[in-house]
């Protein structure tokens, strides 16, 4: 197959005008919208007309986003700065939004702009998609590129993960676009230069860099993949004669800027974390990292198990080493495999660094990026592959081979059907958590063990005792300080009267003289029990109070259970026994 002049040109012969490009956008665009409106659909039928996120996370981007905008503030409590926010660009893009949008719609705005990042992720790909619709005349031909269209839906709703991606609300859908523009702007600049030398395409793709690693610090990991990309672009058992790479040194330059630009976003963040007595990195970061919510664990068989958990990624990963060794040994049908070795290396290198230094996540946002890489991947590889089967089935259309993905892509389906339950459990618990201490306690200081909506309803101090958003906390989790003695000193000195947490969080770190009030349990939760404390006996009576004039309200399957010694024992301590 003749290669194409232009590195996002497709070949002469699947060229069809701007009728087939429509068409694979149009498909995409129909299958990504129709899919995000059935799952907010069903998900307002679970949550009583509600819309609440699958996570609580995305409530923490808008809180730091709207103290921002309306304080001032970088954090969730106003005046007090905390590095919060594990996405700088995500948190300063949704800022301005809040000022426009106030409320309940104001926190839909990251729905919005998901759907955005999605259409875009779809643009940077329509053209390699174009390898999935055949062109010709007749009846097989149609019916090629109508399985070549059910191959882009397959590629938009399962192996990209776009529509679950976008109803997690949250900056990776964004991510995987700046990742995709920042590896296609590579390539077209120093791998098959497309002899453009304006501006953009000289600066273009470190200002990409930087901002994606301000989307996402994964991105340093990307950097890296680029650079070791483009030194393999190099190598003569993968040159393209017809294509030739930029010079070595210009390349290894690029490389190096590319670190540079990812580097650069990192090292401003933190310098404004370090002015203000934080951490260099956010304290989500650190703390999943290193402490009870991440992996720490460094070994060949911890790095398996990571890169392992996720099917589609092991998949994809197996594709990319077959085309680089494909590639290297040059067989008559890997002839058109040379455009995908950039794709491979980059994939290849940005898995393995995932797997070590970042994670795998079990609700899949983490590693969604790679997703991005593995469909640009797959789809440069397309017409070696579907030469190679040619020849023992002619027919078979290329969107066969993309269709073969799908049953890796099970852990992809399952997450985004079960969204709306997701959300649902959000809303029973954590959701009605946070409005109650906010109607309760709207200016009190109160202290919690989930971070996200309770920040965005309650306009009070707050005590995070995970430290998502309180670095005091956080570094003394990391000393190994947080015990009973602690938290006592802090209730004193920060003066809070009531705390909110499971009832598992404390455990033998709970001071004796903080009593247990209520309890309120969510059959369908992971963490079925959300406890509440009074650190103060005076404070037991306003508590049970409020908590049974918000019992009306809470969904059905709330099991509301108040201890029958709370008030005992405020009484006996109040009266100095």
């Amino acid at each position: 197959m003749a290669q194409a002049t232009d590195v996002h040109e497709a070949p002469p012969e699947l060229r069809g005008g701007h009728a087939r490009t429509g068409a694979v956008l149009l498909t995409g665009a129909v299958v990504l919208a129709g899919a995000v409106a059935a799952l907010y659909a069903l998900t307002l039928r679970r949550t009583g007309g509600t819309y609440v996120y699958t996570l609580d996370d995305p409530a923490i981007h808008l809180a730091v986003a709207r103290r921002l905008a309306y304080d001032g503030t970088w954090g969730v409590v106003a005046g007090h700065y905390e590095a919060a926010s594990s996405s700088p660009l995500w948190t300063l893009i949704l800022a301005p939004t809040q000022w426009v949008v106030r409320g309940a719609a104001g926190e839909q705005v990251p729905l919005v702009l998901n759907l955005a990042a999605a259409a875009w992720v779809l643009a940077l790909l329509r053209r390699d998609m174009l390898a999935l619709v055949d062109t010709g005349a007749g009846r097989a031909a149609r019916a090629a590129r109508a399985v070549g269209l059910a191959a882009v839906a397959v590629l938009v709703a399962v192996v990209l993960f776009l529509p679950g991606l976008v109803m997690i609300g949250m900056e990776h859908t964004l991510h995987m676009a700046l990742v995709l523009a920042t590896a296609l702007a590579v390539e077209a600049r120093w791998v098959r230069p497309d002899g453009r030398d304006g501006r953009w395409a000289r600066w273009g793709p470190f200002v990409l860099a930087f901002l994606a690693t301000a989307a996402r610090g994964e991105s340093t990991f990307l950097a890296v993949a680029l650079a070791v990309g483009l030194l393999a672009a190099g190598v003569r058992a993968w040159h393209d004669p017809a294509h030739p790479p930029a010079p070595t040194s210009s390349r290894v330059r690029a490389g190096l800027g590319l670190g540079l630009a990812s580097a650069a976003a990192l090292a401003l963040f933190g310098a404004i974390n370090l002015a203000y007595g934080q951490s260099l990195l956010p304290n989500s970061v650190i703390l999943k990292s290193r402490t009870d919510r991440g992996d720490p664990r460094r070994s060949p068989l911890a790095f398996y198990e990571r890169l392992t958990s996720d099917r589609l990624v092991v998949v994809l990963l197996l594709v990319a080493v077959v085309v680089l060794v494909a590639a290297w040994r040059r067989p008559p049908a890997a002839r058109d495999l040379v455009p995908a070795v950039f794709p491979a290396a980059v994939f290849a290198v940005a898995v393995a660094l995932q797997a070590e230094l970042g994670g795998m996540d079990r609700s899949l946002r983490y590693q969604a990026y790679l997703y991005g890489l593995g469909v640009w991947l797959v789809l440069r590889a397309l017409p070696s592959a579907r030469t190679f089967v040619a020849r023992a089935w002619p027919a078979v259309p290329a969107g066969v081979l993309v269709l073969l993905l799908v049953p890796f892509a099970a852990r992809q389906v399952h997450v985004t059907i079960r969204e709306p339950h997701d959300a649902e459990i959000t809303w029973e618990q954590r959701y009605q958590v946070a409005r109650f201490l906010g109607e309760a306690y709207p200016h009190d200081p109160i202290a919690i063990a989930e971070l996200g909506y309770i920040s965005l309803y309650h306009h009070g101090p707050l005590t995070d005792i995970y430290g998502l958003g309180d670095h005091e906390v956080l570094t003394a989790a990391l000393e190994g300080r947080k015990n009973a003695a602690f938290w006592s000193e802090m209730a004193h000195r920060r003066g809070f009267r009531v705390v909110a947490t499971y009832d598992f969080t404390m455990s033998a770190d709970t001071p004796r003289d903080w009593i247990p009030v209520a309890d309120w349990r969510s059959p369908g939760a992971y963490y079925k029990t959300t406890r509440f404390w009074a650190t103060d006996p005076g404070e037991v009576e306003p508590l049970i109070r409020a908590i049974e004039a918000y019992d009306p309200r809470l969904p059905p399957d709330v099991e509301v259970t108040i201890n029958p010694l709370a008030r005992v024992e405020a009484a006996m301590r109040g009266s100095g026994r």
